[in-house]
């Protein structure tokens, strides 16, 4: 009995150690099942993937080796860019984030924007928001949204409302095949709002809504 209750502790630390690209601190017990390979934190802890610069802190874990790590009550942060929402899946091969319910994000243009859902694509710097979108600072409302939050360019998809506030003008739109277009400037802070865009931008941008679609769990 002795053996194996050694043993138990031995296997988490293995796969913890297969694990390698992540680093878990946990906030109490970590449980590993032999037959799934999946390891659960039920009290929470903090993930951390120093290739793409991302942190996860949840009250509540699980995550399978190169496949994925899932995290209820969750805050996190990928370079310049922070994510709260209640269920946080990190897809590990495709390098992407889906948040699910009571989504808050923080990237360098927009502050406060909240939503139903999102995904984070990571090694694009890409945040696709759909539902309920909003913002107060710019001011802006939005069936989805589509940022790429390097380039500093965004699409808003009808139907939308956005306020430019230089302009002192509101700008909306119910065709959801003619989004507007956000480019913010990185220097100054100011947005050049616009219902007409470069094909080749609203190609690249309109291709990560088609990315959205979630991968059956394991």
């Amino acid at each position: 009995m002795k053996r194996a209750g050694l043993l138990l502790p031995l296997l988490i630390l293995l796969a913890a150690a297969r694990f390698a690209a992540l680093s878990i601190e946990p906030y109490g017990d970590q449980v590993f099942d032999l037959a799934t390979g999946v390891t659960t934190l039920p009290q929470g802890g903090v993930i951390r993937d120093n290739a793409n610069d991302l942190s996860i802190d949840a009250e509540y874990v699980e995550y399978k080796e190169d496949v994925y790590v899932l995290a209820r009550k969750a805050k996190s942060e990928a370079g310049k860019v922070r994510f709260a929402a209640e269920q946080l899946r990190y897809e590990l091969p495709e390098d992407r984030v889906q948040l699910e319910g009571g989504v808050v994000l923080d990237t360098p243009q927009v502050k406060a924007l909240e939503a139903r859902s999102a995904w984070i694509f990571l090694g694009d710097g890409v945040a696709v928001l759909e539902g309920g979108v909003r913002a107060m600072s710019p001011e802006l409302e939005a069936q989805a949204m589509v940022s790429d939050y390097r380039t500093g360019e965004a699409l808003l998809l009808a139907p939308y409302r956005y306020r430019d506030a230089a302009l002192g003008v509101t700008l909306s739109g119910k065709n959801p095949e003619k989004p507007l277009y956000l480019k913010f400037d990185a220097e100054t802070g100011e947005v050049r709002a616009s219902s007409k865009l470069d094909p080749e931008v609203r190609r690249r941008l309109w291709a990560f809504l088609a990315r959205t679609e979630p991968k059956e769990a394991p």
